[in-house]
């Protein structure tokens, strides 16, 4: 969903703001597999493929404190998740395998990036340092205009995975 949306969908909690851009006041994060926002679940259940982000700390990903600034891919499309670590990795990022990380796996079939057609998608964890690389004002208001390098190479990479997944043919068709 990444090629189609500029603002990012965002689930949160039973009476909380939802939908593009509402950030829920919460005091701890909101997990995908909680997601009940009834606009992204219908968005993800009418496609074949997913690539849901995230955001978490260095620590929680299990990144070197040498180099923070990483990526976890998850999910429980295989294909699409070793096409998205060659892709980000050629890109020059740090990607590391959600099955290390049992809180970042994205293994739940109740997960946003899994309610697609194909029952499967891909999840990305970015680090907080990441993150912040992508932006020179990392604010909501200025995130917009203030994209960086980091960013653009990121999107080209993630965008290269979807496109190779859907040209791969394969599991790309429902009878």
């Amino acid at each position: 969903m990444l090629a189609q949306f500029p603002a990012p969908l965002r689930c949160a909690p039973p009476g909380r703001p939802k939908g593009r851009g509402a950030a829920p006041p919460q005091t701890r994060p909101q997990r995908p597999e909680n997601c009940d926002d009834k606009g992204a679940l219908s968005i993800a259940a009418a496609n074949l493929n997913a690539v849901s982000l995230h955001g978490c700390t260095a620590a929680q990903a299990g990144a070197p404190t040498s180099r923070p600034e990483a990526v976890v891919v998850g999910g429980l499309n295989a294909t699409l998740k070793t096409y998205l670590h060659d892709a980000l990795r050629a890109a020059g990022f740090q990607t590391i395998d959600g099955s290390t990380e049992p809180d970042l796996a994205g293994v739940e079939p109740t997960n946003i990036c899994n309610r697609m057609l194909l029952g499967k998608g891909a999840q990305l964890e970015l680090t907080t340092e990441l993150r912040k690389s992508m932006f020179t004002v990392n604010t909501v208001a200025g995130r917009a205009t203030s994209t960086t390098a980091a960013y653009n190479g990121f999107v080209a990479a993630v965008r290269t995975a979807i496109a190779r997944l859907e040209a791969s043919g394969g599991e790309q068709i429902i009878l």
